[in-house]
């Protein structure tokens, strides 16, 4: 398996994820979610979508160098 391919995996799997989180403190609002507060969440999801973000463009460098 390339190292492409498995960046582009983290890359959904950690989006899916983030996306999750941000709808859980969505939900959330002033109470909790699954035992976690709204702010909590929201750190999650700010912290997983940028490790998608960034696993992306990863993805994009390495798929460039594999060629």
């Amino acid at each position: 398996m390339k190292f492409s391919e498995i960046l582009h995996w983290i890359t959904a799997i950690s989006g899916i994820i983030g996306f999750l989180a941000l709808a859980g403190a969505w939900i959330a609002g002033n109470e909790t979610f699954f035992g976690f507060t709204q702010e909590h969440l929201f750190s999650d999801a700010i912290s997983l979508l940028l490790v998608s973000v960034s696993a992306g463009i990863g993805t994009l460098i390495h798929q460039n160098l594999e060629k």
